[in-house]
């Protein structure tokens, strides 16, 4: 059993490494421009030739079927990873605790032995459960904390609440949020080293959290518009270290912003 368990491992980390190469820019062009909106299309069209190989009792084909759809949800899981929405662990995840929630006369403490029709009965109480549950607004923002990016999951969790009306009327109004939290932060930061660490670090979450509707509401994308700032900082500074002929030692900062400011007028 461990054999096998290691092989399954193998086999399916062997397939995200591939897909994350060809979606890598040494990668296939064709990989890389694949969207969730693109790619919905020929998951249909592997789930109608999966379908057809197993009416025909063909195994062969099955498998490769399969393995087209095992695909599809890896490519697809790898796309969620780059965007930071979800990634193939969550996908795992989630079908796992679905398994396990459906079956508690199996996992749980349900009576045991059940019929095929009592467990459809059971399964029918679980889904109208699970409905009510899915419905509710801070079920779904609670789903997204699982995002892997920040960034993500903070524009997930306000714009669940922008649904039903909990939001900024614009984005001046959203600036004004901003203004009010920088405010918060200076004045902690202004205690110094007597500020408490812990209350600063809320309070700038509060700033991120508040920037992050600025940009939702502008229609910007953040992750994006973080990135550019960063490259563009990296640009500047590539040439401020031409200008200093990649030595630091025994610059001052005031030097430093002196072949900045000139790098910033070029």
């Amino acid at each position: 059993m461990n054999l096998k368990r290691e092989a399954i491992a193998s086999e399916v980390l062997r397939l995200v490494e591939i897909m994350q190469k060809l979606r890598s820019p040494e990668g296939c062009s064709w990989d890389r421009k694949q969207t969730h909106q693109t790619l919905a299309k020929y998951i249909k069209e592997e789930s109608d030739e999966a379908i057809e190989a197993i009416e025909k009792g063909d195994v062969l084909h099955m498998v490769e079927e399969l393995g087209d759809l095992l695909m599809l949800i890896v490519f697809n899981a790898q796309i969620g990873m780059e965007k930071g929405t979800f990634t193939l662990e969550d996908v795992a995840r989630g079908i796992s605790d679905k398994l396990v929630s459906r079956h508690p006369h199996v996992f749980g403490e349900a009576e045991r032995g059940m019929d095929p029709e009592q467990v459809l009965a059971m399964w029918g109480e679980l889904k109208v459960q699970e409905k009510a549950h899915r419905g509710k607004v801070s079920s779904r923002m609670k789903e997204a904390l699982r995002f892997p990016s920040a960034i993500r999951l903070t524009e997930k969790v306000q714009s669940e609440a922008a649904v039903v009306g909990f939001d900024f009327p614009d984005s001046s109004e959203a600036f004004k949020k901003v203004r009010e939290e920088v405010d918060e932060v200076g004045a902690h930061l202004s205690q110094g080293s007597d500020a408490d660490q812990k209350l600063v670090s809320e309070e700038v979450g509060d700033l991120l959290f508040s920037i992050i509707n600025l940009t939702r509401l502008r229609g910007i994308d953040t992750e994006e518009c973080l990135r550019k700032a960063s490259e563009k900082f990296v640009g500047r500074f590539e040439k401020v270290e031409e200008m200093v002929n990649g030595d630091f030692s025994g610059k001052t900062l005031a030097e430093l912003d002196k072949y900045w400011d000139q790098v910033k007028k070029l």
